[in-house]
């Protein structure tokens, strides 16, 4: 992932005791329902990955007053120019959010929820290195920096729900890729568990919801409300396959178990960038763990970068565990079940390469200056887990 320079130790604010004073509590168990069939939006094209408006931005409308209150924040216009600055550098990298429903959400005319303004505080702590305003002084950095992260962590906590997660996947993204030690295997785990236990490892329709056969495993009590728009399920999509993409990268360079079971897995690939920033509802095909039949059928035209590259950590996870289990070197058929299971995973390796799509699996567009397809991020940390 992208490496980021640490930010200097944390200073505790007594103000962070005022968060969290609304605390809903859990809905009741409800019965999944059928799949939600959601209005296209003739909205214009934004820009993949990015989720950049071509027209100029109205998400200024509403007056700073309800985000200057809070004065761990920086300035209202240098707030806003951080956001702009996240959906530049880090969504590019974690293509969670969607700009201008963010932006609506945070920059306009309602008033701003806790939540949000966690969101807001997780923006600052992982963007303000990339600022090059004056007014940011090192002093001031370090103090943003470490109020925000504290925001975050603590309101993650105390707090689960769709925005409380992706504020730690934000901050996450900041910390994993400062360091590869405890303090963000903690993080890790917290959104792992968290994850599986508001039912985004799973889709609304699979069969892990309402099982045949119910059992004491098999039942799942989903706790969060339907998705209002496909937006809405799409960023749910995202938010889950982003925590399975830190979980798997964390663990790699290690020994140990992934926190996220692909057992606990049964969802859908996201979708190409461009069509999540039109609100244009497709259909894509499921996540295929190891030693399970394909029971989908495939629609491969909706998948981007961000699709083969979950699939790709999904063959490097079988890898993994792999190389962790021990071999007798001096036991001739345990030695040749190692070579069978090698030449397998490689096997399926190279049928995943040549299964892409051309526009996705050229290596030459990188070299090729006259392309008039711009190359996101995703697609160069495709090719980097592939060769790995």
């Amino acid at each position: 992932m992208q490496t980021a320079a640490m930010y200097p130790g944390t200073q505790q604010n007594a103000s962070y005791q005022q968060q969290a004073q609304n605390r809903n509590s859990l809905p009741a168990v409800q019965l999944p329902a059928p799949p939600a069939t959601y209005a296209t939006s003739n909205a214009p094209l934004e820009s993949p990955s990015l989720n950049i408006s071509s027209s100029s931005q109205s998400g200024l409308n509403a007056g700073p007053s309800s985000v200057t209150q809070d004065q761990d924040f920086p300035p209202y216009d240098l707030l806003y120019a951080l956001t702009d600055l996240y959906f530049k550098h880090v969504n590019t990298w974690c293509p969670i959010l969607h700009r201008r429903t963010t932006l609506d959400s945070l920059f306009g005319s309602a008033a701003l929820e806790e939540a949000d303004r966690i969101l807001l505080h997780a923006i600052v702590a992982t963007t303000i290195r990339f600022s090059t305003d004056s007014r940011l002084t090192p002093q001031l950095r370090e103090r943003y920096h470490a109020a925000s992260k504290q925001r975050v962590l603590l309101y993650g906590l105390e707090n689960s729900s769709v925005k409380a997660l992706q504020a730690l996947v934000i901050l996450a993204l900041d910390i994993v890729g400062s360091s590869n030690g405890p303090p963000g295997w903690n993080l890790l785990a917290l959104m792992a568990r968290s994850v599986v236990q508001l039912g985004l490892a799973v889709e609304t329709t699979s069969s892990s919801v309402a099982p045949v056969y119910p059992s004491i495993y098999t039942l799942r009590a989903m706790t969060l409300p339907e998705s209002n728009s496909f937006i809405e399920d799409e960023a749910r999509r995202r938010l889950f396959w982003m925590i399975y993409l830190l979980d798997r990268y964390a663990t790699l360079a290690t020994a140990f178990e992934f926190a996220l079971d692909d057992k606990e897995i049964d969802r859908k690939l996201p979708c190409r960038d461009d069509l999540w920033a039109r609100n244009q509802p497709v259909e894509t095909r499921w996540f295929q763990p190891p030693d399970r039949a394909e029971y989908h059928a495939d629609v491969p035209d909706n998948l981007g970068s961000f699709a083969y590259y979950i699939e790709v950590l999904g063959i490097l996870s079988e890898i993994h565990r792999f190389l962790k289990k021990p071999v007798d070197i001096g036991a001739l058929s345990d030695v040749e079940q190692w070579q069978q299971q090698y030449r397998q995973l490689d096997s399926k390796l190279n049928a995943w390469k040549f299964s892409l799509p051309s526009e996705h699996g050229n290596l030459s567009r990188l070299f090729d200056a006259n392309s008039s397809s711009k190359i996101n991020c995703i697609w160069i940390m495709l090719h980097i887990t592939y060769h790995t």
